[in-house]
């Protein structure tokens, strides 16, 4: 009988049970389900989650990229700026020297604007030809300078002007010459004239063409301003033919070089 009473009791327990167990068993599926699709949710997440970030990195890469890409285009602005700015540099640097230099050719072309119009073309002398024998005449008979010698207002600049001058319009192939004083080469500068006449160069001391100067050569017989070679009179003789170190055609060469026609308007004095 107790054995009995025991084997109901454990029949009851294993039915108790197995209903107990089929119940945890339908709860666990459930769970199982639940979880599942919560895993399936989580899956779709995930995936869209990833193919949200696939499409940021690549939008990333893209970006990066185009950055990657502006950046060396600002590099290359960059650089082309600086070399610009180099030229705009030295263009300004050129603008303003040519400036400067437009300044200065008006500045002379005003000086050029003030010598008379036709100056080598007055037809003031009788033509003469080229030579030795011409120049001794023209020199003795038909020359003399139109005002006495005065420092800084017709002194040896203004006198080998219009001596030049003279010449040339006359015919004669003549130069004005700057160099040392050549009687007293360490005392200062001096101008004078060569004539290059057919036989031979001849140098002329303009300033001894007025007052007693010319005179005295008349009364010597000679040329008046004439310096021979191996002159007695003028000391530093050699100095006249060997001594000078620029050499000016005619009137415009000096005022360009030296930007102003001060120190050779002989016509201020001569036409005034």
């Amino acid at each position: 009988m107790k054995y009995k009473i025991i084997i109901g009791l454990l029949i009851l327990v294993v039915i108790g049970g197995g209903a107990f167990f089929g119940i945890v068993l339908v709860t666990m599926a459930e769970t199982i389900n639940e979880i599942e699709l919560d895993y399936a949710n989580l899956q779709t997440s995930f995936n869209n989650l990833q193919q949200g970030y696939n499409q940021l990195e690549t939008n990333h890469n893209s970006l990066q990229a185009n950055y990657d890409s502006l950046e060396s285009d600002y590099d290359s602005l960059e650089s082309d700026y600086y070399l610009l700015k180099g030229e705009v540099k030295s263009l300004q640097s050129d603008y303003n020297d040519l400036l400067y230099t437009n300044r200065e050719l008006e500045a002379l072309v005003s000086e050029y604007e003030k010598v008379p119009h036709s100056y080598y073309s007055t037809d003031a002398f009788e033509s003469h030809s080229n030579t030795w024998e011409e120049l001794n005449q023209f020199l003795t008979y038909e020359f003399r300078l139109p005002a006495r010698y005065e420092e800084n207002v017709f002194d040896c600049s203004e006198s080998s002007a219009y001596l030049e001058w003279a010449l040339e319009s006359a015919g004669f192939d003549a130069e004005i010459v700057i160099g040392p004083i050549p009687w007293e080469p360490t005392s200062g500068y001096h101008a004078w004239v060569i004539v290059n006449t057919e036989e031979y160069k001849v140098a002329v001391e303009a300033t001894a063409l007025t007052g007693r100067w010319y005179i005295g050569y008349l009364q010597r017989g000679r040329i008046p301003g004439v310096v021979y070679k191996g002159d007695k009179i003028f000391s530093g003789w050699e100095n006249y033919y060997d001594g000078y170190d620029e050499t000016y055609k005619n009137i415009y060469f000096t005022i360009g070089s030296y930007h102003a026609t001060g120190e050779w308007d002989w016509w201020v004095e001569y036409w005034e």
